[in-house]
């Protein structure tokens, strides 16, 4: 009997796998069960199955979107969605990298702020920032609209509406801009933080000046940075849906994630052109992932390591307070002045711009909070939800991290599929799901359980990011010892590993949680009269004109969210400190 290459080439890998399948401990065995069997269901089940069944709907929705009824308004709506996206993204890309170089490199560290900036977008869910930005910069009954009429006033100029529109390109622009600032300064300010501050020292001896040093030296070695954080920003801007459907309604412009919400929203559900945009909106990024890719292969001979120096702040002068002021406006204009805008609107009977003290009263609370039973329905499914799939998705993802955090192939291979969600679209995840687990084996569609596992796919990144830098923190000499100790996998895990991540675990914890009971585009999606979630009744109350109702309901998750970031800081500053001594 003779054999091929191919096939002893086949049976030396057979031969080479076998010993290592056989060291695996039943423990390790479990847990990569787990994490693919989750990926499969989750991930390549959903866009699998739905582009089999609906693969005549997908040829059919091509040509309506080519050629036939669709075709005369999909590029307007493609049109709108790049301003948006471009627009909002450099924002992002300007403000974010600013405040980030600010606070690492120079003397304008923003300390407290610092920590304070990119969890401004988890302190006011997006969708309540922006229906606060609605209710302050609406043309006609806008609260600052009405001040600056009343200023303009006094200098003889009166205005029936205005002066500013939120409704409009520019806002829908701008706010975006606003709630993905947070996604580029996390990924800008790490970089700065890997990078050797010698070199820009070095650069500045030489007679160099902050700015030369800046475009020639820092952004270089951080070029892979800026790159992952300008598709962060894509991303995080194709995705967005709250602030499109809040303020593209009010304007009549329709970017890509709502208008495939429109369309499976009309009956007959239009899932052909649905699934076409979609897929559309997955390849894009799924290309620019790539672009990226390539650029950081040919960039990291820029992105330069080092520790234990600390250079020399670069002095700001008289633009230190601007580069203060920046940052103090930033966290006023996602923070104070929409919670300030809800406020005033929660408390009246009906939405006026004019405030009357005498009027106020606590009756839009009562009504969220006891007598309304969708609200109340909402407000306990999304508790019980955030709290079941933070838990999950952190016993899972702590669990990889620690027992993975010394085998650098296993972890490379479990933050792949762990980051995965995050190339992904969540209006993409939506159609798919809507698609996917409308039909046998697996009808889910209209239960609290296909939010569940929706949720559960979309916050699994940053459940791992967590669950990662925790487990970075603890030596490795400790599980070895134990290890050594004829102690198991599982015996190391909860006995020795577990508790000294737990702090970091628990600000994932909280991350996650936050992120569901704010989650708007998967609520949009998948929820319906049986199964309110908060994301979705805002939005109806906000399309049905209950604007005190939103505004105080928007309040209420503003402030159990606030509550458990403060708690997440205040963990992560004692688990630091206790790192530190």
């Amino acid at each position: 009997m003779s054999f091929t290459a191919p096939e002893i080439e086949t049976a030396t890998r057979r031969f080479r796998l076998r010993p290592y399948v056989a060291r695996l401990s039943p423990f390790t065995i479990t847990l990569w069960s787990i994490l693919i069997a989750l990926s499969a269901m989750l991930i390549i089940y959903p866009l699998g199955i739905a582009l089999i069944y609906e693969f005549s709907n997908v040829v059919d929705g091509f040509a309506r979107l080519t050629t036939g009824d669709l075709s005369r308004s999909i590029p307007t709506v493609i049109l709108n969605t790049l301003i948006v996206v471009v627009g909002a993204t450099g924002i992002a890309i300007v403000i974010g990298s600013a405040l980030a170089w600010a606070n690492e490199r120079s003397d304008a560290s923003l300390g407290f702020m610092g920590q304070l900036l990119p969890l401004a977008a988890l302190i006011v869910p997006p969708v309540a920032g922006v229906i606060g930005w609605a209710v302050l910069l609406d043309p006609r009954a806008g609260l600052l609209n009405y001040f600056f009429r009343g200023m303009l006033q006094l200098f003889g100029i009166d205005l029936r509406q205005g002066p500013f529109n939120i409704y409009s390109m520019t806002g829908l622009v701008i706010i975006t801009g606003l709630y993905t600032v947070p996604y580029v300064y996390l990924v800008v300010s790490a970089a700065l933080q890997r990078l050797d501050p010698a070199v820009e020292e070095a650069s500045r001896v030489s007679g160099a000046g902050p700015l030369r040093t800046i475009l020639k030296v820092t952004f270089p070695a951080i070029k892979p940075a800026l790159a992952a954080s300008i598709l962060l920003g894509f991303i995080s801007g194709v995705s967005l849906f709250s602030v499109p459907a809040v303020l593209g309604a009010g304007a009549r412009i329709d970017v890509l994630s709502v208008y495939i919400f429109r369309l499976l929203s009309e009956y007959p559900a239009q899932t052909g052109p649905a699934l076409v945009l979609a897929i559309g909106l997955l390849l894009v990024v799924q290309i620019l992932l790539f672009g990226q890719n390539m650029l950081v292969k040919r960039g990291q001979n820029a992105t330069i390591a080092g520790k234990g120096f600390r250079g020399t702040a670069v002095r700001l002068g008289r633009f230190r307070y601007a580069v203060l002021g920046v940052a103090v406006l930033y966290l006023v204009a996602t923070s104070v002045l929409p919670l300030l805008g809800l406020l005033l609107v929660s408390l009246q009977p009906f939405w006026t711009p004019a405030i009357n003290l005498s009027v106020l009263t606590l009756d839009n609370f009562r009504f969220v909070l006891f007598e309304n039973r969708q609200t109340v329905a909402a407000l306990v499914n999304s508790m019980v939800l955030g709290f079941a799939v933070a838990t999950l998705n952190m016993l899972l993802t702590g669990a990889i991290a620690l027992h993975f955090t010394r085998n650098g192939t296993a972890r490379k291979f479990a933050d792949s599929l762990t980051g995965l969600p995050a190339t992904i679209p969540h209006t993409v995840i939506g159609v798919a799901f809507i698609l996917a687990f409308s039909r046998e084996p697996l009808r889910i569609y209209g239960t609290t359980a296909i939010l569940f596992f929706a949720y559960l796919i979309m916050t699994i990144t940053y459940a791992a990011r967590a669950s990662a830098a925790a487990a970075d923190s603890i030596g490795a000499e400790l599980s070895e010892s134990s290890r050594v100790s004829k102690a198991s996998d599982l015996r190391t895990l909860v006995k020795i590993l577990l508790p000294l991540a737990l702090p970091g675990l628990v600000a994932g914890w909280i991350m996650v949680f936050v992120h569901t009971v704010g989650e708007v585009t998967a609520s949009a999606f998948l929820s319906g009269t049986h199964n309110p979630v908060i994301g979705r009744v805002l939005l109806d109350f906000w399309n049905f004109g209950n604007f005190p109702q939103v505004a105080a309901l928007a309040l209420v998750i503003t402030v159990i969210s606030s509550t458990l970031v403060g708690l997440m800081l205040f963990i992560t500053r004692r688990a630091h400190k206790a790192t530190v001594s």
